[in-house]
């Protein structure tokens, strides 16, 4: 999707994201866990969590990061669909936007959009702040624009917002069917686990598998700095 133009703006510290060496080797187990064993698992997934602040941001960073060292030349996409709280743009040192806001409202072209992170990973910014995040997820545009991912890429991570928390989870999972759920080991309750994957299969999605994150879980050291 990413031209050559998008690889000579991106921002210099991005290209430096990279993970420490026992962290790409938990993340590459959990890319291989997802997309290896799981013959039945989709270009596209949805990782999310039941509620805020239980770590899906970084784990959808971390997956993309090692996925797409591991991926052997496969095209891997990194899209922050967590449009009221986007952080993945300060975990990768990228730009802010544009991204799925001008897409979207704007007719911008998704090629313009992407950030070339590494040679394998492009990544798509939440774009500018607007009033109301739903108005992204109005109408056709949002299927058209994953079914034009998965079209140009072998893999595709979206990060959504707490599915408890806000409706746009249930809205992409509608069109994405395979979702991983981020939980916290100590803080996370199991009925709001339970209501998050009810939610989600409701909207049509299954669930590929619970990541349980948790303080002692070994994060990539640059995403330390940047949280």
């Amino acid at each position: 999707m990413a031209n050559t133009e998008q690889t000579d703006q991106r921002p210099q510290d991005a290209a430096r994201a990279s993970l420490a060496p026992k962290a790409r080797e938990i993340f590459a187990g959990l890319w291989a866990t997802l997309f290896g064993s799981r013959r039945d698992i989709g270009k596209s997934v949805l990782i999310c969590s039941a509620d805020r602040g239980e770590g899906a941001s970084t784990i959808a960073c971390g997956l993309a990061l090692a996925g797409s060292a591991a991926a052997a030349g496969a095209r891997v996409a990194l899209v922050d669909f967590n449009l009221h709280n986007p952080s993945l743009h300060r975990l990768l040192g990228a730009n802010p936007s544009p991204g799925l806001r001008e897409i979207l409202t704007r007719g911008l072209a998704p090629e313009a959009a992407a950030q070339r992170i590494n040679e394998s990973l492009d990544f798509y910014a939440a774009g500018d702040s607007l009033p109301d995040a739903q108005l992204v997820l109005a109408g056709p545009a949002i299927a058209e624009f994953l079914n034009m991912l998965a079209d140009g890429y072998d893999h595709v991570l979206i990060d959504a917002p707490a599915v408890n928390r806000f409706p746009q989870a249930g809205v992409l999972a509608g069109i994405v069917k395979d979702v991983v759920l981020v939980a916290h080991t100590e803080r996370t309750p199991l009925e709001a686990i339970a209501a998050a994957k009810n939610h989600l299969e409701s909207a049509g999605a299954t669930l590929a598998g619970v990541v349980l994150n948790q303080r002692t879980y070994p994060i990539p050291s640059f995403l330390y700095r940047r949280v």
